[in-house]
């Protein structure tokens, strides 16, 4: 009788880890759908009365449109940097670092356009990753929306968009 309690135990338990392991799995290719919500702060050199340039860092999260997206509630942080021309910018480009609930991250760059205080769109490329991220590969397209900064020197915003990933 012991030995088939412990044969249930051990059935039991090696059930739960291949389980729990089968569903760590990531697909190799799949669609990325998701909202980006941030904070940050900036500098700016102001040149003349038109144009200044902007270095910024942001630091937020990142919600799926379901919880099987491959970044839902991982968290980034992203440095970038602007020049702006009477309110607007077409030559935004970045890099960011986004890390998943299981520490995996993926690391991308970004090119942006848009009016100061407004709107944007941003084009994302994945260039690599770690862990199950690893050799990662893809692109995606957000719409960013601006929002009211909480305090002087912050800006808070979201983006929705989409997008597609490949794995080796």
């Amino acid at each position: 009788m012991k030995k088939a309690v412990l044969a249930l135990i051990l059935g039991i338990a090696l059930l739960v880890a291949f389980g729990m392991e089968a569903k760590a799995q990531i697909p190799k290719e799949g669609a990325i759908s998701n909202t980006w919500a941030y904070s940050g702060t900036f500098k700016t050199l102001q040149m003349g009365q038109e144009r200044l340039q902007m270095t910024y860092e942001v630091m937020g999260v990142i919600i799926g449109d379901t919880t099987e997206d491959l970044l839902h509630d991982a968290s980034f942080r992203c440095l970038g940097t602007r020049h702006v021309v009477k309110g607007e910018y077409n030559d935004e480009n970045g890099f960011c670092v986004c890390t998943r609930l299981d520490g995996d991250q993926m690391f991308l760059t970004y090119k942006g356009a848009g009016k100061m205080g407004v709107w944007g769109k941003e084009t994302q490329t994945i260039v690599g990753g770690t862990g199950k991220l690893a050799g990662i590969q893809g692109n995606a397209e957000y719409t960013r929306f601006r929002i009211r900064p909480v305090a002087e020197g912050t800006f808070q915003a979201y983006q929705k968009g989409k997008g597609q990933y490949k794995l080796p």
